[in-house]
């Protein structure tokens, strides 16, 4: 009998031991996710970019092979390296990709017959390997801009270095903006595109964080190709509502997906507080919808597109100096509710206030 009360209150200590454990670790995730998502969405004032860099020399030429003249990001970018470029005394061609493989591939070998220095694109490099490798042998020099899945060089695809945030801290940045909304309770949808490497990696890490607080639950993982996402996802989100029921997060890997989403949540006449939409990019739709509120987006993860511009011309600078890239990467920058019209969001887009402008033209000696 002894040895059997022994053996309750044994367990009977496990168990609150362990319960006492779980509660620790839920309250170290939400502590954590709590301050990153202060950091993410705070002021975005300090240069943590290069500090040096070589004086360009003058009388470049250059090409950008633009993903889609159609797309914000694409123009975005486009005007923001033309701008750059003029302080250095280079000459830019915008060549417009169309927005499919076919039309890259047309516009990067127009590119690549123009004998310019240097190309930065958009688009998906691996695509386009045959005009790449062209001229590379002429050598060109290749920067992207978001043309593969990780910044940084890729030597097997001839890139002397690709800007971009990191998919993965996009992804953490998202799950952990949910954790911290919703006090380590969240129920929670994924989606994604896993045609894209980069979406596949940004959604896996969003996956990955909330399971990492015991409280939340990752209810579902929805991966659909882009070029389907205006057929997929309204009912999918309808049906999720109707599965799981509320309050729910759904998370995307980008803006774009968001724009189907709102539609069947409107018609449905679900509550805006009852299922809320986490995106990233930080397109012009996303910041309408979080400024307006009741549109049941409240969070998108956005790219600085004119600084990544700018960082563009830099690396090409460094490059034609036979120099290493600069291995800058941008952290992610959550825009909400509290902070939409800040950091550039008056004119629905990121541009930090760190005054990237004027430090690259410090760094390059020109005004």
């Amino acid at each position: 009998m002894r040895l059997a009360r022994l053996g309750r209150m044994a367990c009977a200590l496990w168990l609150a031991t362990t319960a006492m454990a779980g509660a620790a670790a839920a309250q170290d995730v939400l502590g954590e996710a709590i301050a990153n998502v202060k950091e993410r969405s705070g002021p975005q004032n300090v240069w943590d970019g290069p500090t040096s860099s070589p004086k360009p020399m003058p009388g470049k030429r250059i090409a950008y092979v633009s993903g889609d003249q159609q797309n914000d990001a694409s123009r975005e970018w486009g005007d923001a390296i033309i701008e750059a470029a003029k302080k250095v005394g280079w000459e830019v061609t915008v060549i417009d990709g169309r927005g499919n493989p076919k039309g890259w591939i047309e516009a990067y070998s127009q590119a690549v017959a123009l004998k310019v220095d240097g190309i930065v694109t958009d688009a998906d490099i691996s695509s386009m390997q045959e005009p790449v490798k062209e001229g590379a042998k002429q050598g060109i020099v290749l920067v992207g801009i978001h043309g593969w899945a990780f910044p940084g060089p890729n030597e097997e695809l001839g890139v002397y270095y690709n800007i971009q945030q990191d998919p993965r801290d996009i992804g953490k940045a998202q799950a952990d903006w949910v954790i911290a909304d919703s006090q380590g309770k969240a129920r929670v949808v994924v989606t994604t595109h896993c045609e894209y490497q980069i979406a596949c990696t940004k959604a896996k890490a969003t996956e990955e964080r909330i399971r990492q607080c015991p409280g939340c639950e990752v209810l579902e993982v929805f991966n659909s190709p882009i070029g389907e996402v205006a057929q997929r996802q309204p009912p999918a989100v309808t049906a999720w509502v109707q599965k799981y029921g509320t309050p729910l997060y759904i998370t995307s890997v980008a803006d774009y997906t968001a724009d189907y989403q709102v539609p069947p949540l409107r018609a449905g006449g679900v509550d805006p507080k009852e299922v809320i939409l986490v995106s990233a990019d930080g397109n012009r739709s996303a910041y309408e919808r979080i400024r307006a509120g009741g549109q049941y987006q409240a969070v998108t993860a956005s790219e600085p597109y004119k600084m990544q511009g700018y960082q563009a011309v830099d690396e090409l600078n460094r490059a034609f100096h036979g120099q290493p890239p600069s291995g800058w990467v941008q952290k992610p920058y959550l825009v909400t509710a509290g902070n939409v019209d800040a950091e550039g969001g008056d004119r629905n887009t990121f541009i930090p206030s760190n005054g990237y402008a004027d430090r690259y033209a410090e760094l390059w000696g020109v005004k």
